[in-house]
């Protein structure tokens, strides 16, 4: 699924690292507390998969995707100006639209797939429909969903969980995508050194306080600035542990 901040074009390098640590501990059971476009834990192999999000539309669109892999509900074209209706709907409170059906609007018809937050996503060329190209994906995508677990729930939730391992990919810190985030970090910090007394635990981030985490991986990368992939900036994406 195309999703603001997604780890879909690094997927090949993190989930191995991933892997390693869950067939080397003889983990059973992997959790994603910000599990966004499920880009990561699609392909995780682990017992026990639980992908969470504090968003109740993206889980909706998740769980509906796994039982109607073909997607019935999409339609073939989303015009600017049905994609503004659904936006005003949500906005409102209104229940003309499903969380799924607004899910799916939100993150296949947004520009980069900020989710109603940079307007509505079209090809400059007027040659392509990206929404329903990211209609096809996400049917791709669905196979890759069963069995999982999801939910939706903030990440303290599992503040409390034990033998698992957890991969952490937070708003990034900093970040203008992520200008609005009400992350409290300092707090999101003592979480993951609280549950690493007891679980495995990986962050993505760009940065972490260095006398608490420790980068494991590290690979440059382009950010995509608009749907054509145009005037991307260079940022480094980064593994980290906790120290203990």
């Amino acid at each position: 699924m195309v999703y603001q901040g997604s780890k879909n074009r690094i997927a090949k390098y993190i989930v191995p690292i991933i892997q390693k640590y869950i067939d080397d501990k003889n983990i059973e059971t992997y959790i994603e507390p910000f599990v966004g476009g499920a880009n990561i834990i699609d392909k995780i192999q682990c017992k026990n998969r639980i992908g969470a999000d504090i968003n109740d539309e993206l889980i909706a669109l998740l769980k509906y995707v796994q039982e109607n892999p073909t997607i019935p509900i999409a339609p073939e074209i989303c015009s600017k100006e049905h994609y503004v209706e659904v936006r005003e709907n949500r906005k409102a409170g209104g229940d003309k639209y499903s969380k799924e059906y607004t899910a799916l609007i939100g993150y296949c018809a947004s520009f980069g797939g900020k989710y109603y937050n940079g307007g509505f996503g079209q090809d400059r060329t007027g040659k392509r429909n990206i929404y329903y190209e990211r209609v096809i994906n996400l049917r791709k995508q669905a196979i890759s969903l069963k069995n999982i677990s999801f939910m939706s729930c903030d990440y303290n939730y599992f503040k409390d969980v034990k033998n698992c391992l957890l991969y952490l990919d937070p708003p990034y810190k900093g970040t203008s995508n992520y200008a609005k985030s009400c992350m409290d970090y300092d707090h999101f910090y003592d979480f993951c050194h609280d549950i690493a007394q007891n679980n495995f635990v990986i962050i993505s981030e760009y940065d972490m306080p260095s006398e608490e985490f420790k980068c494991i991986w590290k690979k440059e990368r382009t950010v995509c600035q608009d749907a054509n992939r145009t005037n991307g900036q260079k940022a480094t994406e980064k593994l980290f542990i906790p120290n203990l």
